[in-house]
């Protein structure tokens, strides 16, 4: 009888075990998924960025080159590039990030310009990013894109 009572009060019960057991594993989970969120979050804004200023290269290009330059997307190898010519000479190859997928709505590919500055194809495409989905615009017109979360 003398141990049973010495051992109870040295040590814990198991309801004490058990909350600070949860405590801890709910701690680890938020510390896990947060910094995931935030590198998804950083990775799209990239991208986003990336991805406007290739739209940017590609109507300067059409505007001071009389050859056909054009952007491709393929959403099924995560990649895009803009091609020259007829031939097709890559210029730039970008990757899309892995949570980034993306489906052609309206949008035909490939996206080209005129030699004025003008969208040759308009349409809407949808990135979804797991968290988040965006609708990328290309607008009949001079203008280039917008993007708007959904």
């Amino acid at each position: 009888m003398y141990l049973s009572s010495n051992w109870n009060k040295k040590g814990y019960t198991l309801v004490e075990v058990m909350l600070v057991l949860s405590i801890t594993v709910s701690l680890i989970a938020i510390g896990f998924s947060l910094p995931r969120y935030f590198l998804h979050t950083f990775q799209t804004k990239q991208f986003f960025q990336q991805f406007n200023n290739d739209i940017l290269y590609l109507q300067q290009l059409s505007l001071a080159s009389k050859e056909n330059i054009y952007l491709l997307i393929d959403p099924e190898n995560q990649q895009y590039t803009i091609h020259q010519g007829g031939t097709g000479k890559v210029l730039i190859q970008r990757n899309i990030p892995d949570h980034c997928h993306i489906e052609l709505r309206t949008l035909k590919m490939p996206i080209s310009f005129t030699d004025k500055g003008s969208l040759r194809n308009p349409g809407t495409m949808i990135v979804d990013t797991g968290n988040n989905q965006y609708k990328v615009v290309f607008p009949l017109g001079k203008g280039r894109n917008y993007i708007v979360e959904q």
